[in-house]
């Protein structure tokens, strides 16, 4: 059947981000989005005049495009073209922190490897307090130096004693480093919108697909980490640009997929 005239729009779109520049590459997908839009406006100004000084003429300018995505699950590819950054694999060192209370034996072993240690304390009774500032020694002594060797801390304090031990220790080759610098930003890239459409007479649905030619990735996204409602979702604007060669921002192409030539 030929596309409609007349649909209503009750989906989100799968967003595909490609490359301007050859060979033109499809960069990466985000299937998981959970809402997405565009939105196109501009500027009207009007000449006014005679009784009540009425709006006579108008004139408008300043077009502008604006596509924004709302993804469920943060992407480090995504991320990267926030950034400006790539995301890069390999060892790093990380802040680790270790809680425990000394055995008779007056001894705690990490559970990983220590690069270093950064601070030992003694705990208050209530465990979360700060009480004394211990500094590393060959030897043991009661409230103010501690032994070390390899993984096991040894303390000359009573047994039943708690311990809040920072230290470093260092991933495995796969952990991922994102980052943001204060010279990179957001790429501009090519946009695919695909979703349905249904038609408002047949009720049949039919394939949709919103084309960006150029998107400026916006600088203005956030993550949040807390305890209580839903999960974070990753919140994406992207500032349309006029294609350079047409003065095309964007196109709804509405179609019929059964009816794509299969040869």
């Amino acid at each position: 059947m030929s596309a409609p005239n007349r649909y209503a729009i009750r989906d989100v779109a799968t967003a595909t981000f490609l490359s301007l520049v050859s060979p033109y590459n499809a960069l990466f997908t985000l299937p998981t989005l959970k809402t997405s839009g565009v939105q196109t406006k501009s500027t009207s100004v009007y000449a006014r005049g005679g009784s009540g000084n009425a709006k006579i003429v108008g004139f408008s300018s300043d077009k502008e495009a604006t596509i924004t995505l709302q993804d469920a699950i943060f992407s480090n590819d995504l991320i990267a073209q926030l950034t400006g950054n790539a995301i890069t694999a390999g060892v790093t060192t990380v802040d680790q922190i270790f809680v425990g209370t000394t055995p008779a034996g007056l001894t705690l072993t990490i559970p990983n490897k220590i690069k270093s240690i950064t601070s030992v304390y003694i705990l208050d009774t209530d465990g979360i307090t700060n009480k004394t500032l211990l500094a590393a020694d060959v030897a043991a002594a009661a409230g103010t130096k501690y032994s070390i060797a390899g993984q096991v801390l040894t303390f000359a304090d009573t047994a039943g004693t708690s311990y809040r031990i920072y230290y470093k220790a260092e991933t495995d080759a796969t952990a991922k480093t994102i980052k943001v610098t204060s010279d990179k930003f957001g790429g501009t890239f090519r946009l695919i919108l695909d979703c349905l459409v249904r038609d408002e007479l047949t009720k049949a649905d039919y394939a949709a697909q919103l084309i960006v030619f150029n998107g400026k990735v916006e600088d203005d996204w956030s993550m949040e980490f807390k305890a209580d409602s839903d999960p974070s979702v990753l919140d994406l604007k992207i500032e349309v640009l006029k294609n350079p060669s047409t003065t095309d921002m964007w196109q709804l192409i509405i179609y019929d997929e059964s009816l794509i030539p299969t040869s």
